[in-house]
Order: structure tokens, then sequence, then C-alpha cells
């Protein structure tokens, strides 16, 4: 049985000398990659055992002189970090499943529907992806404390955000491209059943490309998950603000083993999820 080659090199390239010399420079720069992101995880969690004091002083120690599990409850408690999770999880929950929604009906109707200038909207959707985050920062804001026509404000509204958040060019483009690579028999067999664009919308686009679907829903949620200045502007309630904003707010409340404890309880959530789909992750990004 022919035994694949492995990545960069052939297996015969990995036998001789120079492949194996080849192989484990490069397993060295990964190495050395892998500990520059891992680090600051590392240090976020041993600093979160440390006293204040261990952590403002000089010198590289990264391993606490005695592990206090006590900072990680007292973290837990005095943040309130359920009430920070419980928010978050409905900013960055409602958020993905509004860009879902808006995402796959516009990329449906670009691929399926063809409508008049077809071109021409998929280029000034590419365009906005040029255009930089903090230039409409402004305009965003003021249309969301006073909405045009309406005069509704979503300041201290989870509206505020899942209004802005619907909008992915992004995932519009590349879930365009995935419906145009569905087979058009699978649509054509649908329509002689008589199945309207709606019906082939819910039951041959969706379930074709549901990993791909799955992954870009996950790759927002952990951008949602750690966004800042937008929930920054709109959150101003401290009853409805999300972990990344409550726990700026708090810098200078609380001592700063204690922050750095519950920095990295915020991080564990879309840690766990990318560990947890890392399987769909992989077949996801290959459709």
């Amino acid at each position: 049985m022919a035994v694949p080659n492995r990545g960069i090199m052939s297996n015969a390239e990995w036998r001789s000398p120079k492949g194996r010399f080849i192989g484990f420079m490069y397993l060295l720069v990964l190495a050395i990659a892998a500990i520059f992101v891992l680090f600051p995880f590392l240090f976020s969690f041993t600093a979160g055992f440390k006293t204040s004091l261990e952590v403002y002083r000089p010198g590289f120690h990264l391993l606490p002189e005695k592990w206090n599990w006590q900072n990680y409850v007292d973290a837990w408690q005095r943040f309130k970090m359920v009430r920070m999770f419980i928010n978050t999880a409905i900013a960055a929950g409602g958020g993905v499943l509004a860009q879902i929604i808006v995402s796959t009906m516009a990329a449906y109707s670009l691929a399926r529907l063809r409508p008049i200038g077809k071109n021409v909207i998929r280029a000034v959707i590419l365009i906005t992806m040029a255009v930089p985050g903090i230039a409409y920062l402004v305009p965003r804001y003021m249309i969301m404390t006073n909405l045009p026509f309406l005069n509704i404000s979503f300041v201290n509204s989870f509206w505020g955000l899942w209004i802005p958040y619907a909008c992915s060019s992004f995932m519009i483009l590349v879930l365009t491209n995935a419906f145009e690579q569905i087979p058009k028999p699978f649509f054509e067999l649908a329509q002689v059943d008589g199945a309207s664009d709606v019906r082939m919308f819910f039951m041959v686009a969706l379930p074709l490309t549901s990993s791909l679907i799955l992954v870009l829903g996950l790759l927002a949620f952990i951008g949602l998950w750690g966004d800042f200045l937008w929930p920054y502007l709109i959150l101003r309630n401290s009853e409805l603000q999300t972990v990344s904003v409550r726990l700026y707010t708090l810098t200078r409340t609380f001592p700063i083993n204690l922050y750095l404890a519950g920095s990295f309880i915020a991080m564990l959530p879309p840690t766990i999820a990318a560990f947890f789909l890392c399987s769909r992750i992989k077949g996801g990004l290959t459709i």
C-alpha cells in the first residue's frame, strides 16, 4: 500500500539527510511560532494565581510562587462573570444569527436569482471590504443613536449591535461562490418536483452548504465575542455590557491579578468552541 506524501516534501525527500534537516527546521520554526501564539494565554493563566506585586515584579517570572486558586473564584464573583457571559452570548449569538440570515439570503439572490447588475452589486460588496471600519464608525453611530425617519435610538440596546453585525461582505461573497458551485441538476430536479425558489433555498442550498455556514458562523462568533469598540459605544449601561467592555471599565477598580484571571476566563468560551468544532472547520474550509 502506497504511503501518501507528508506535507511539503515527498517521502523520498523526508528520508534524505537534507530533507530531514529541512523538516527539522520547519518544525523548529513552527514550534517557536506556537510558543509566541500560546504565551499570552499561558501568561494570563499563571498571572491569575499571583499577587499584584508578583505581576509587576521586574524580570521574567512565568510561574507564581504560590498557586492561589482563590483569585479565580474572586474574579468570577466580583466581576459578575455570569452576567457578562450572558450579555456577550446574547450580543455575539444574535449577531451571528443575523449575519447568517442576511448573508445566506443575499448570497442566494446573487447566485441563483441573478438580479440585474449582479456583477456591479458584487463589485460594490467587494469594495466595501477595502474600506476600514473606523471610516464609517461615526456615521454608523449617528444612525444608531437616531434612526432616520423613525427617530428611534438603539443605544443601550442589543439591536444596536445586531443590526450592524448583520452585514458581512466577506460572508456574502464566500456563500455566493459556494451557492454557484452547487451543480445545477440539483435545482433542476427540485423545479421538476414543483419547488419554488424559496423552497430550493431551504431544501437544497442550505443543506449542501451547512458545513461552510457552520465554519463562517464560528469565525463570526469568535470575532464578535472579542469585539470591543462598537459595544463600548452602544452599551453604556453596565448591566448590558459585554465581557470585553466590562473588563475594560473595571481595569482601575480591581487588582491586576484578578483582572488577568478574569481575562483568561473570558477567553475560554471561543477557545472551547474552536476546539470542539475543529473537525467541522476542516470540512467547511475544504468545501
